[in-house]
């Protein structure tokens, strides 16, 4: 079996950074994995996108041929993945920036407002996505992912990380 997954969104907001931590976390859970990713030249604000796919068995092409599931952090995301997704694939949207989804399966949580609010720090949406997406994909629990970014976060940013991971995952829910 293979589960494809895309997270998409706007340089800086961490897409990248995002797509290896599930990747990690998924090879923690026992899975074959593979990650892609792919930006604009932009520092800030082109488009990112991370793509993510698991598997019981070898993956043998390393693209995603129809999405389970997309994680769309603004307009322009969404518009751009939303044609690859699978006929019952999953299209979670950060609310306030994504106005107009033309999908079946939507899940509309307010990303950015609670990296914002919350967290007062939008360094965070990243780790929030990820806790969002992480009960809708059996692939990755959600301590692997905690695991994973222990790992991969530098000591003076992982103070807020988990925790995102944690308020995102209950929003999630």
């Amino acid at each position: 079996m293979r589960y494809e997954l895309r997270l998409a969104g706007s340089g800086g907001q961490g897409v990248v950074l995002a797509g290896i931590v599930l990747a990690e976390a998924g090879l923690m859970d026992g899975h074959f994995v593979v990650h892609s990713q792919n930006y604009g030249p932009e520092a800030r604000g082109g488009n990112s996108v991370s793509e993510v796919i698991f598997s019981d068995d070898e993956i043998d092409y390393p693209r995603a041929l129809g999405l389970d599931m997309l994680i769309a952090l603004n307009q322009k995301a969404c518009n751009e993945n939303i044609g690859e997704m699978k006929d019952d694939g999953l299209v979670i949207v950060d609310s306030a920036p994504v106005k107009k989804v033309l999908w079946g399966r939507v899940l509309r949580v307010p990303i950015q407002r609670e990296a914002d609010h919350t967290f007062k720090d939008p360094r965070v949406i990243n780790m929030l996505a990820l806790g969002v997406l992480t009960p809708f994909c059996p692939w990755v629990s959600e301590n692997s992912l905690t695991e994973s970014i222990t790992r991969r976060m530098p000591a003076k940013s992982l103070e807020l990380q988990p925790e995102g991971v944690s308020r995102g995952y209950r929003e999630g829910q």
